[in-house]
């Protein structure tokens, strides 16, 4: 079993609910009056949680070979289907695992590939359950972002179709690394309430990319949006 961080509301009530079991299955049987106090050490154990991982290697959910047969053998053919999504400024005919379940759901694209695995692999969803590297979760905080790569990164303003996309990690821990087959990949998004003056400057230039830890990102306060994963056609 493999240890993840859960997202908060999901790792409160499974601590609580934890919490509650270990008191009630260490509570001691009721004594007699006379009989001598004794110390109970009550003990709550470790919870291990497996939930889907956006991670690039062999953790990952999904694998740089991975086919739709060897995916309908893993999960299940009526667990798989395909639909015409978007990409960048088209659609794009995507393999869709689990399309009817928001906790789960997960979209490959093979794009302009024949044969062989997926392209890019991707999710999202405000109800999506998937954990990426350092236990980031669709939601979380560009400073939980940052903490996790162990340093700022440079991301695309929110402009145009690769709105928010993350455009190179500086070196930091999600970057590839030489004979890597993949990379870890994102795209935050602005809050729904976010004010006209901090939108403004970083969505004037659609080609201008932004630090994460600009004046202008930081006012924008964006949040993850989309986990997802690219794979090379060769190891870096």
């Amino acid at each position: 079993m493999i240890k993840l961080a859960l997202r908060p509301a999901l790792l409160a009530s499974i601590g609580v609910l934890a919490l509650t079991a270990c008191q009630e299955a260490a509570a001691p049987p009721a004594a007699p009056e006379t009989a001598p106090e004794v110390a109970v050490e009550e003990t709550v154990g470790e919870i291990d949680i497996k939930l889907p991982q956006m991670v690039c290697g062999p953790d990952g959910f999904v694998q740089r070979d991975d086919t739709r047969e060897s995916l309908a053998a893993r999960f299940g053919a009526e667990n798989i289907t395909e639909e015409d999504l978007a990409w960048v400024d088209s659609t794009e005919t995507a393999v869709v695992l689990f399309p009817d379940e928001p906790a789960t759901r997960a979209e490959l694209f093979w794009l302009d590939q024949t044969s062989g695995g997926p392209v890019y692999v991707r999710v999202g969803g405000e109800n999506s359950q998937w954990i990426g590297p350092g236990g980031l979760y669709i939601g979380a905080s560009l400073a939980d972002v940052e903490a996790a790569n162990g340093g700022p990164f440079e991301m695309m303003g929110f402009e145009n179709h690769n709105s928010g996309e993350v455009v190179d990690w500086l070196g930091g821990a999600f970057a590839a690394k030489p004979g890597d087959t993949c990379e870890f990949a994102m795209a935050l998004g602005l809050p729904a309430d976010a004010a006209t003056e901090v939108i403004a400057p970083v969505s004037g230039d659609p080609g201008k990319t932004y630090r994460s830890d600009s004046p202008e990102i930081r006012a924008a306060n964006p949040s993850v949006d989309v986990l997802a994963v690219q794979f090379f056609d060769e190891p870096r």
